[in-house]
């Protein structure tokens, strides 16, 4: 019996979707903008603008397909949109993932293969937490955040909402990032960030 439905057609999308697939979860289909074929197998069911008239005839779980590469709310958003239409957002931990009992997550977060969330870190809603990232223990994560591949947040992290972390980019022990944040891939932040915008470079540095 399908379980699920996944909202976008890109390569965050099937990722999704093998990951369902991985879980035992059978997707019923996708909506996005446009019609790129069947994703691993799943049917293309219409644009996201159909969604409202296409309730009726799925599932109540939902997942979001859409990545994030830039600071915005446009998962936060999307999530919103879904519940208000009736649908169920749960947290998904893939099958080749390590996160530890105690760890909180938040609704419509996914923690995919290989990555790593450790004791006492809590997530907000609508996060990524991306192939081999680590999150070290006691880390705070606001709502809507990326952390993309192979990034590391040593111990007691704090990132603020709709925050940005680029690929492989390393986070000191105990800094704290303000709302708003992208960090450039392969930074490191050594020191606090108080101040929205972008940070690259080593150490971090705002540059916009």
């Amino acid at each position: 019996m399908c379980d699920f439905v996944v909202l976008g057609g890109g390569g965050h999308a099937r990722v999704i979707i093998q990951g369902l697939q991985s879980l035992g979860h059978q997707v019923c289909g996708y909506t996005a903008l446009e019609d790129v074929g069947a994703l691993r197998g799943v049917p293309y069911l219409g644009c996201d603008t159909l969604l409202a008239d296409l309730k009726p005839q799925l599932p109540d779980h939902a997942a979001l397909g859409i990545g994030k590469v830039v600071v915005d709310s446009l998962r936060s958003g999307l999530m919103d949109r879904l519940i208000r239409l009736g649908f169920q957002l749960p947290s998904l931990i893939m099958p080749h993932a390590v996160v530890h009992d105690d760890v909180i997550l938040g609704d419509g977060s996914v923690i995919l293969d290989g990555a790593v969330v450790v004791c006492g870190s809590r997530l907000g809603r609508a996060c990524i937490i991306n192939t081999h990232a680590s999150v070290d223990h006691d880390c705070v994560i606001g709502d809507d955040v990326h952390i993309a591949p192979g990034s590391t947040l040593s111990g007691g992290v704090v990132v603020g909402n709709r925050c940005m972390i680029g690929t492989g980019a390393r986070l000191i022990h105990g800094v704290r990032l303000c709302d708003d944040c992208l960090i450039g891939a392969g930074t490191t932040v050594v020191r606090n960030i108080d101040i929205p915008g972008t940070y690259v470079g080593t150490p971090a540095r705002r540059v916009a």
